[in-house]
């Protein structure tokens, strides 16, 4: 259900790049072949939450996330001063972002039944990429993904080679972040 690791190390990256304060964060549902779990995009979320950024969560109609854990994000990023939108417009979800990141999930409506959520998926394989268009869309995003990542599938050749790509420092800070936690643990 969650992968909170992975969210402290993006939220690292965020400030890293960045800095602090309030930023416009889109994550976005993007095509995989297979239906992929939720625990990266449900603590992406919820740390975003909590940050206090201002959350756009874009996904196609059937892959939305949990009920209770949207209360939660929702309340979360209302005491913290940021906000969240949800749109199923890939297009609009982009412009003006300052942070994208891509992340693929299976459907709560198919859980248990791959091959009914393969098939339903197929419909999204080509609209639902990041690419050089969309990018232009934002306001100079960083990309971000928490790998491994399936180029040409997720996200394009040329925004993942791109300047604006945080891919490899946002897996560097995995080490970082965990290796903190620990010193956390033995003191």
């Amino acid at each position: 259900m969650h992968h909170p690791c992975q969210a402290l190390a993006d939220m690292m990256t965020i400030r890293e790049k960045l800095g602090e304060g309030r930023k416009k964060v889109l994550l976005s549902w993007a095509w995989h072949p297979k239906p992929l779990p939720m625990a990266v995009p449900n603590s992406f979320a919820v740390a975003a939450a909590q940050m206090g950024h201002d959350l756009v969560l874009a996904h196609p109609r059937g892959y939305e996330l949990d009920n209770e854990l949207m209360n939660t994000i929702k309340e979360q990023s209302s005491d913290a001063g940021g906000s969240i939108h949800v749109t199923s417009d890939i297009e609009q979800a982009f412009e003006a972002a300052e942070v994208s990141y891509a992340k693929s999930w299976g459907s709560r409506n198919f859980y248990g039944a791959p091959e009914k959520d393969i098939a339903e998926r197929a419909q999204y394989r080509c609209k639902w990429i990041v690419d050089e268009q969309k990018m232009a869309r934002t306001n100079d995003a960083i990309f971000m993904h928490c790998l491994p990542v399936r180029r040409n599938v997720i996200v394009t050749d040329g925004v993942i080679d791109s300047a604006s790509s945080v891919v490899i420092d946002e897996a560097e800070n995995r080490l970082h972040v965990q290796k903190a936690i620990l010193v956390g643990l033995i003191h």
